[in-house]
């Protein structure tokens, strides 16, 4: 696949940090604060043209689960307390973009780290039952993480893909959905992103 320039570039750098923030995630106190200040913002991400298409906010385990009543139950054993979400798209030529067109964060905090362990994975699982899903390794990330790709052909005979990175961080689960051209959007690039979220988490303890 091509390289994306502005979103691999970054990478390196960014999963160096989320190397050490994984070192300190377990020994760190639990996090406190609204998930919704975790969340990656618009200034943040790494390529241009990106409006808000909806906009952060708090959501529930219904929610989150999607429809999924196991999932939602495993969510609410484990102690959900807070969650939020936030969703980024940008108005391209689909048949020849780079990078992502369509962002999606979600920050989770759970009651305890056992409680988001148990919640990851919950999400897990429920990921890699989806049909036609490809686990791939994220490398370093927070405590634990997972990432799967599924790739659908658009009505016009295009292949898109959808990237789903799932990782805790200490008692937080965070999920990125990423989707775009198949070849133009990589797990690369939703890499970049997550190891922004991280150090969004960590900045603020």
């Amino acid at each position: 696949m091509r390289r994306v320039r502005g979103w691999g570039a970054r990478i390196t750098v960014v999963i160096a940090a989320a190397t050490v923030l994984a070192a300190c995630g377990a020994a760190s106190s639990l996090a406190t604060g609204d998930p919704v200040h975790d969340l990656i913002t618009l200034d943040q991400l790494a390529v241009a043209d990106f409006t808000v298409s909806s906009p952060a906010a708090h959501v529930d385990a219904s929610t989150l689960a999607g429809g999924d009543a196991a999932l939602a139950s495993a969510l609410t054993t484990g102690g959900l307390e807070s969650a939020a979400s936030v969703e980024y798209q940008r108005g391209i030529d689909f048949s020849t973009s780079n990078g992502p067109i369509d962002v999606v964060s979600t920050v989770m905090r759970f009651a305890s780290v056992g409680g988001a362990t148990g919640a990851y994975n919950a999400n897990v699982k429920q990921l890699d039952a989806i049909s036609g899903a490809v686990p791939t390794s994220t490398g370093p990330l927070g405590d634990e993480g997972h990432s799967i790709s599924v790739v659908r052909t658009t009505s016009g005979g295009l292949q898109a893909v959808e990237i789903t990175v799932v990782w805790r961080l200490g008692n937080l689960l965070n999920i990125i959905i990423a989707r775009g051209r198949y070849g133009g959007t990589r797990l690369d690039d939703v890499l970049v992103l997550a190891g922004v979220q991280t150090q969004n988490e960590s900045s603020v303890g």
